[in-house]
């Protein structure tokens, strides 16, 4: 939750035109050479949870301008309190903190504070002690500023909650000179009882933070305590945007990270949303400890990893591809620094939320839609706890280097074949196909078959984690992987040249043909002019043409075969339907070896007499057939020349020429 006080009305304007602009212009901006966050930066009052000082009594300011606190009462240190890092429990009777910063002296004012509610009773946070002129507060429910403004807020209830409090006055007559601030209270001169609930940190600072210095601080806040924002991107003390949040708006659910920066003793090392108070998911660098400070992993400065989930329930689906069961819920990973992807982290999931199946952790490095099983990186349980964490260890982010990672989890297969194309054939090496195998589950050694559309064996054989096969041809395939336990899994594979090297014939399949009619059918309608080399029609009349356009008067089936320019052939295959007039054709002609088909097709069943007659009209052979619509008669001529053929049927007679050569 993020409060803010106005300023007067004139600065006011200024100010509000500034927040609407200042984050477009950071979103584009960030990687300029802007300036970093520097100590002059720094807060007047710092106080934190994890560095109170060693004298009693005193909770140290550690900005080093002696703005030490005195604490009353006895508030109790725990050191598991928000996100693994230390809180102080305050007892809402009489333990406070008065901090020796004269708060009239001020005239612009930013409190940033980080509690934990006990309860949903008004209490007060922070106030002013013996001021005349400032006197401002905050409790659970109000904040009470400038000239006795007075702004209403809702009650946080038990939620851990990052306030930022930015007020301006005008100039007074009247200062107290010994006025300071009360954390913990809201001051006598209000009446509220004192906080109740922890208390992890607060800042002061005697200005107006711009916007960008105002969203590194709480970019730190909410990392190290775990509480997401809710407005605006997660930017470092070096401007990186750690979060863009019109990017991410689908996954700005339950955000938390892990991160180092040394400007603000930064050092989270595992992470838990504060808004996920059934840890369904934590996060850690190396080794999960009690505390974040007992973690003896370290991340190098400037690198962090910030992740937040899309908010669906904890109930699975199948993946687009159906491979794989996966939970609905899902998460964004963004990576930030140039040793990130190099971490090894530890996850820590709560199955007992997404019921009793076994589950696979799976990131999905290109963030396709559907996660695709042949595009995700597999992390096997590395163990269960006794009260049900599932662990899941040495999980490297961002491997592709783009930035982030989508991940989630898929429930647990016996044995699962995860297939990529290492090579793809190419029409002048047709067999340079190659696929890596990997098993994912199951226990080696595994057995592998490769069958090709007939079924035949192409190839078989064994390994333990992965392995390589080679050779393969353009077409389908069907591979079945076998575990040393008798599991299987089966998936298909498709090997494809190089879409730049394919032809896109793409002719309507079915067409129909009038009475009297004819169809044009063009080949190279889709080709790009010179990318074909040759065109081949054919149909089963004995049919025969070289041109890419051909027209058709007769029904039947047209196959036509196009050479491409780099040696692949593609094929593709118009079936003409409608009436069927007498149709006579002899093929090949010419004929290099004397062989030879003479087709002869009907409107309807009859008789067929077919003869053949030299060039000096001597009839050479003759052929009869009867009651069909459809015939073949096969023939061999020994002697070279042109040949009269005549066909005759009930319909009349047709006559065609052969050649032999």
């Amino acid at each position: 939750m993020h409060y803010k006080y106005p300023a007067p009305l004139s600065q006011w304007r200024y100010r509000y035109l500034f927040l609407i602009f200042f984050p477009l212009l950071l979103l584009t901006c960030y990687n300029s050479d802007g300036q970093t966050l520097e100590n002059s930066d720094y807060p007047v009052v710092w106080l934190r949870a994890d560095s109170t000082g060693s004298i009693t009594g005193i909770w140290k300011d550690v900005t080093g301008n002696g703005h030490d606190a005195s604490v009353f009462g006895k508030p109790v240190r725990q050191n598991l309190s928000l996100n693994y890092n230390p809180a102080f429990l305050f007892n809402g009777k009489g333990d406070s903190l008065s901090i020796p910063c004269n708060i009239d002296s001020i005239s612009e004012l930013t409190i940033m504070a980080v509690i934990q509610c006990a309860d949903t009773a008004e209490t007060g946070i922070w106030g002013a002690g013996n001021a005349l002129a400032h006197k401002t507060m905050m409790s659970t429910r109000r904040i009470i500023g400038p000239d006795g403004s007075v702004d209403s807020i809702g009650a946080p209830g038990k939620m851990a909650l990052l306030s930022t409090v930015i007020q301006n006055w005008r100039k007074s007559a009247q200062l107290s000179p010994n006025a300071y601030i009360v954390f913990g209270s809201a001051g006598q001169q209000y009446g509220l009882p004192s906080f109740k609930g922890t208390i992890a940190e607060l800042l002061v600072f005697d200005r107006s933070l711009d916007v960008l210095t105002q969203i590194q601080y709480e970019t730190y806040l909410a990392i190290k305590y775990g509480i997401p924002l809710t407005r605006g991107n997660y930017v470092s003390a070096g401007q990186t945007v750690l979060w863009d949040a019109a990017k991410n708006k689908d996954y700005d659910y339950r955000m938390t990270g892990l991160g180092r920066e040394s400007f603000f003793s930064l050092h989270q090392k595992q992470a838990v949303s504060s808004l996920d108070t059934d840890s369904l998911l934590t996060i850690g660098n190396g080794r999960f400890t009690f505390t974040n400070a007992a973690n003896t992993d370290s991340i190098i400065n400037g690198n962090y990893l910030v992740w937040g989930d899309n908010n669906k329930p904890l109930v699975v689906s199948a993946t687009a591809d159906g491979q794989l069961q996966l939970v609905n819920r899902q998460w964004l990973m963004n990576v930030s620094g140039a040793a990130a992807s190099n971490m090894k982290t530890t996850i820590r999931l709560n199955q007992k939320l997404i019921g009793p199946d076994n589950y696979w952790m799976v990131i999905n490095p290109g963030g396709y839609a559907g996660f695709p099983v042949d595009s995700l990186n597999y992390y096997l349980p590395d163990s269960i706890t006794a009260n049900g964490m599932v662990i899941y260890r040495n999980v490297q982010w961002d491997t592709d280097h783009s930035g982030s990672d989508l991940f989630g989890f898929v429930q647990a297969k016996d044995l699962l074949l995860k297939m990529n194309v290492l090579d793809s054939p190419t029409c002048a090496s047709q067999q340079s196909g190659k696929a890596r195998l990997q098993a994912i589950g199951g226990a080696a050694p595994y057995f592998y078959s490769v069958l090709n559309s007939t079924g035949q064996i192409v190839t078989m054989g064994s390994f333990t984690n992965t392995t390589d096969i080679s050779n393969l041809s353009m077409g389908a395939y069907n591979i079945l992987l076998t575990d040393s336990k008798g599991h299987k899994s089966y998936r298909n594979l498709s090997m494809l040249v190089p879409a730049a090297q394919q032809l896109n014939i793409g002719l309507q399949p079915y067409q129909s043909l009038t009475p009297g009619g004819e169809i044009i059918l063009d080949a190279s309608r889709n080709i790009a002019a010179g990318t074909a080399l040759a065109y081949q029609w054919q149909n089963e009349n004995g049919f025969n043409s070289n041109s890419a356009a051909i027209t058709v008067r007769e029904p039947g089936t047209y196959i036509v075969t196009v050479s491409g320019r780099a040696g692949c052939t593609f094929k593709d295959t118009v079936v003409v339907n409608g009436s069927a007039l007498l149709h006579v054709a002899a093929y090949p002609s010419p004929s290099q070896d004397g062989h030879f088909t003479i087709s002869v097709s009907l409107p309807r069943a009859g008789n067929v007499n077919v003869a053949i007659y030299d060039v000096n009209g001597n009839k050479v052979q003759e052929m009869t057939g009867s009651n069909n619509t459809e015939f073949r008669f096969p023939g061999h001529l020994a002697t070279s020349g042109l040949y009269m053929i005549s066909v005759k049927t009930d319909q009349g007679i047709e006559s065609t020429k052969l050649l032999i050569l």
